[in-house]
């Protein structure tokens, strides 16, 4: 670590959290980093295996000569706007830790507003139903992974649930139970009504909920290797199915007509937008994740085309879109036969972000 010190105190004074954190701040306002006080907390905490939360807690903590070497090398690629998420190598999503690298996307809050919309979908049909879900260009995984753990989590009900009672409840102050996934965030605004067809699902046994199923795809095989590992930390590889493949030619013709939830984070970005893209994003985060040609729709028309032969009757279609094409994605959702009931949806902020669209069930067939 640099001896230009902005704590004034001397040049061989120890190390502490607190001078750490100031210095480090400093040197990246200097840099033009985006965030510098969270940046520095997330470094610190990394490289000392503390929690940013707690790192006020031990003010004085020195750290050690291997600590520092480790900070050395963190803070100039950070000083270089290398993504501190890929530096510290795991970033959450709705509650989860994800794992992370330059393989893929890091996850964004306009990827969580997709998995609330998913999840309230999943809510008004049924958490006990059968679910087949199929997650394109999944990246990280904290799409799958997220729905997959939230799906398993509900259905095991709440953690206060799954422990024996005690036997003298008036003994102890119980403490209120809390819901294994949390949907009280503000709800995210839509242009139209959410469709209320539902899927009738194969029943399974009386009181038992149907299978869930998750489907991963993605043409680059290191991302997969991240969802898989993603899948593990989370408790959910059991039921999560990764497949090498670009869109749908991962699946099978088994697979056809089967899926009751498609969700989609795919390549979305004109090519006038990548070159305005913050030097964080465009530098570092891949740019076959993030390229979309020059409307944007190199992916989305496809995924458009051909959802109708892999989704259920009645099936749901969710894709994130860039907010500047939304527009445009609504228009060709509209024009294409199979698909109904399209609505461009706005993220928390304010942005439209998502497409959902509906597979139609034909007249005198019952959906599946």
């Amino acid at each position: 670590m640099s001896n230009a010190d902005q704590d004034n105190v001397g040049a061989d004074a120890p190390w502490t959290t607190r001078r750490l954190l100031r210095w480090i701040q400093g040197h990246l306002e200097d840099k033009d980093v985006d965030s510098p006080r969270v940046c520095s907390e997330l470094l610190v905490g990394h490289a000392i295996a503390s929690e940013r939360l707690k790192l006020d807690m031990e003010p004085d903590r020195v750290a050690s000569d291997e600590e520092l070497g480790v900070l050395r090398d963190l803070v100039a690629r950070a000083g270089r706007h290398e993504p501190v998420q890929y530096l510290v190598g795991s970033w959450p999503s709705l509650g989860r830790e994800f794992e992370v690298k330059p393989c893929t996307l890091i996850p964004r809050p306009a990827t969580e507003c997709l998995v609330e919309q998913a999840l309230e979908h999943i809510e008004s049909r049924g958490f006990g139903k059968t679910w087949r879900i199929l997650d394109l260009c999944t990246g990280s995984g904290c799409i799958g992974v997220s729905l997959a753990a939230s799906l398993a989590g509900r259905r095991a009900g709440r953690v206060s649930d799954r422990h024996e009672q005690i036997e003298d409840p008036d003994s102890v102050v119980q403490e209120q139970p809390l819901p294994v996934i949390d949907l009280e965030q503000q709800p995210v605004d839509t242009t139209a009504p959410v469709p209320t067809s539902p899927i009738e699902e194969p029943s399974a046994s009386a009181g038992e909920p149907g299978p869930i199923r998750v489907v991963a795809t993605d043409l680059i095989e290191d991302c997969l290797e991240l969802t898989r590992r993603n899948a593990v930390r989370n408790g959910v590889d059991s039921i999560l199915d990764c497949r090498t493949g670009s869109l749908f030619d991962a699946l099978d013709s088994a697979d056809a007509g089967g899926f009751h939830l498609i969700c989609t984070n795919p390549p979305y970005v004109t090519d006038a937008e990548y070159d305005r893209l913050d030097r964080n994003v465009r530098e570092y985060e891949p740019a076959s994740a993030l390229r979309g040609g020059g409307d944007g729709l190199d992916l989305i028309r496809p995924i458009l085309e051909q959802a109708g032969a892999w989704l259920a009757p009645g099936g749901l279609l969710l894709v994130e879109i860039g907010d500047s094409q939304h527009q445009a994605v609504l228009e060709l959702a509209a024009s294409i036969p199979g698909l109904e009931a399209p609505a461009i949806l706005k993220d928390h902020e304010g942005f439209h972000r998502i497409l959902r669209v509906r597979a139609a069930i034909a007249a005198g067939t019952s959906s599946s």
